[in-house]
């Protein structure tokens, strides 16, 4: 169940019915939905539609181009099956749409069974697809969804939504399924008290998932694709009304926590800033100072420090590990890869050596004999800092004196992940890391429970990353400036949004958008003397460990990955990336990839590669890359802009608990709901009343994700 999502007990039950049990989902078709995190109605009823079809901007032949998705109306003619050359098992279909003496050719490649016998030649019929150029320069449609025109059936709807879902599932499937799970969420509620709903007249939940799912005829089109629908908006302050409410509730709670006071005389702290070789920024010294005014205080400290990648985010954090050291606590640094907390290690190693300071690292790959000496020193308290992965919170790790918790790219983790390190020391302080460009006033509304550090500044001498944007047809020559790169001895990533290109329905032959498509030709074309590897999400952590170890160390030159590269590997070599489909992507998430390169003292350069037939919007927010070069112009660009796109890039496992927001976009909203659950909570502080059942609700599920509100229930 989405975590912040409050529903009625005879909904609920409904909607938790396996799809497994519905008609036309049998095992396989169940197991591929459970890789996708969807295994009951309601998990149906929560994702949402991808994108949709327009029926209702009917187009004539002559009206076609290039690119552009349109429905079409004429009469059916010429149907062929053909066995395809190379491989007679599979056939293609095609046939000829006619309409005002011209006509459209239409294809279709492995034709869904429902379909097969069943196209009905010589009858009116509207297709829907993405228009083409054949070879012969004639306009076709690939793969077209069609319905026959019959007066005497009831009309198909003028809006379609299409899902993103495993290709075993058929569109026309998982729609059954999600009108059966409409069907079952007419009672279903939201966390916001009725009272406060019916005063600021927001809609139910059940009536804003059935505009999402099912739009009439009259909706938006442009609201509905930007997630900009009054529906969506709805669904964002539903669960925004949640997350306030425990962010309230935690910093009430925070406020009363003690923590251990970290306020010896700072010999090693000023020896360590004597001794880095290099100058600290304003902002550093600023953090620094707000580091030691929570570490010196009674009073638990709970700080976040936002800084983009390079901004020296990770030099204020051994500060803060070696005053705690100074003081006789221990420090515990957690990062969300190997790699990374390797690469922390060895930094803190370089930076801290001649102070002295015995560290360890505790990862999955840390062998047995060498774990239990960690844990050793660790219960003893005589190992002063280590750093890991989750193996800190998943390991039998008892750490007797902990004074500082250190969270990198907390996003990463899971909220239940962070109170089980603050677990390990229940007084301990802790500071959390993130590179996520957020503008500073919204910043303060999203961490209300935290102090926020920022670090705006960029330490002198950092080389600018050069980005420039290119058209697919133009991919060669993004290849050929790859392959100069190579041949330089430098390194490059290529980012794919997709892992295999029939991942997307709309994915077109000629313009492949997938890591496999990427690697396949550049082993084929001008990087085909390279050493190339794949990473992506579906492959086992040790296959993915591997491959980035293998580009570190040299042994790859070209990564091609999606987007899993984004945090966690720092390759000094690496002065290229290439990232295709680069409008899929929103302006934060650009820009963490863009920091993968420019780490060493060489020039570096960041190719986006916009697909064909992208939507002006998406050409601005490239046009924005081109331009902005710190995160803070990124995030104050994607403030102004409104567009869509999350903060945090595409939705990440363990990221903060709200599914449906937009924290750029709905910045508005984030301080609303604010609003709301600051007066609900002051005329019901302890939710004690009938008409905060709803609430109570909505933080009970969010229990899981481990905000601390036991005695919410």
């Amino acid at each position: 169940m989405p975590a912040n999502i409050a529903v009625d007990t005879s909904s609920a039950t409904l909607l938790r019915t396996p799809v497994s049990s519905v008609t036309g989902v049998g095992p396989k078709r169940a197991a591929a939905l459970a890789e996708r995190g969807i295994e009951s109605l309601e998990d149906v009823l929560f994702n949402l539609p991808a994108r949709y079809q327009d029926w209702r901007d009917q187009r004539s032949i002559k009206e076609l181009k290039p690119g552009m998705n349109a429905a079409v109306s004429g009469v059916l003619a010429a149907v062929r099956d053909h066995p395809l050359r190379r491989n007679r098992w599979r056939r293609m279909f095609t046939a000829r749409l006619d309409a005002d003496g011209v006509s459209l050719d239409l294809v279709w490649f492995n034709l869904p069974g429902y379909m097969r016998g069943r196209l009905p030649e010589g009858k009116r019929v509207t297709v829907y697809g993405r228009v083409t150029e054949s070879p012969d320069g004639t306009m076709q449609i690939v793969h077209p969804e069609l319905r026959v025109d019959d007066d005497g059936a009831p009309p198909e709807p003028g809006i379609r939504a299409v899902y993103r879902i495993p290709t075993e599932i058929p569109q026309r499937l998982y729609q059954s399924l999600v009108a059966t799970a409409l069907g079952r969420a007419e009672s279903l509620s939201g966390a916001i008290p009725e009272a406060m709903r019916r005063q600021h007249g927001i809609a139910s939940l059940g009536t804003a998932l059935r505009a999402i799912h099912h739009p009439s005829d009259d909706a938006d089109m442009a609201e509905l694709k930007s997630g900009r629908s009054a529906a969506h908006h709805m669904l964002a302050l539903d669960e925004l009304f949640t997350f306030e409410l425990a962010m309230c509730i935690e910093r009430e709670r925070s406020a009363r926590r003690s923590g251990l006071s970290l306020d010896a005389k700072s010999k090693l702290s000023e020896a360590f800033v004597r001794d880095l070789g290099f100058e600290l920024t304003r902002d550093q010294r600023t953090a620094i100072e707000e580091i030691r005014h929570d570490l010196e205080s009674t009073r638990q400290m709970n700080r976040i420090l936002i800084g983009d990648v390079g901004s020296g985010k990770t030099a204020v954090a051994f500060w803060a590990a070696i005053r705690a050291i100074e003081s006789g606590a221990q420090v515990a640094m957690m990062a969300p890869t190997e790699i990374l907390a390797e690469q922390h290690f060895a930094a803190f190693q370089r930076l801290c050596g001649p102070l002295r300071i015995e560290s360890a690292i505790l990862t999955g790959r840390t062998a047995a004999e060498q774990r239990r000496t960690i844990r050793d020193g660790l219960s003893r308290g005589v190992l002063p800092i280590v750093f890991g992965t989750q193996a800190l919170i998943q390991e039998k790790v008892r750490i007797a004196k902990l004074g500082l918790g250190i969270i990198d790219e907390q996003h990463r983790f899971g909220v239940f992940d962070r109170a089980r390190l603050k677990a390990l020391g229940p007084e301990a302080n802790v500071l959390m890391m993130t590179a996520t460009p957020i503008p500073r006033s919204l910043a303060m509304v999203l961490f209300a429970n935290l102090d926020v550090s920022i670090l705006a500044a960029m330490p002198p001498g950092r080389v600018p990353i050069r980005t420039e944007t290119f058209d697919a047809s133009e991919i060669d020559r993004v290849d050929e400036a790859v392959a100069a790169e190579i041949a330089a001895g430098r390194r490059a990533y290529y980012v794919a949004p997709l892992i295999a290109d029939n991942d997307d329905p709309d994915a077109e032959p000629s313009e492949p958008k997938s890591v496999e498509a990427a690697a396949t030709r550049l082993k084929r074309g001008a990087l085909r003397n390279a050493r190339i590897a794949t990473i992506h999400g579906r492959m086992r952590p040790a296959d993915k460990d591997a491959a980035m170890r293998a580009f570190r160390a040299g042994d790859i030159d070209v990564l091609v990955s999606t987007t899993v590269i984004e945090v966690g590997i720092d390759v000094p070599e690496a002065s290229a990336i290439v990232i295709v489909a680069a409008e899929r992507y929103g302006l934060a998430q650009l820009h963490q990839l863009r920091g993968r390169v420019g780490r060493g003292g060489t020039p570096s350069r960041c190719l986006l590669v916009k697909s064909g037939g992208a939507e002006e919007k998406s050409s601005e927010r490239l046009d924005v890359m081109t331009r902005c070069a710190s995160g803070d112009q990124i995030a104050q660009a994607d403030l102004d802009m409104r567009g869509p796109g999350d903060l945090l890039g595409a939705r990440q496992s363990g990221a903060l608990p709200l599914r449906y927001v937009s924290y750029v976009r709905d910045a508005a909203t984030i301080r609303f709901a604010r609003e709301m659950a600051e007066q609900w909570l002051a005329s019901d502080p302890r939710l004690e009343s009938p008409e905060s059942q709803p609430a109570r609700g909505g933080l009970k599920a969010m229990l899981a994700l481990g905000f601390s509100l036991a005695d919410v229930g």
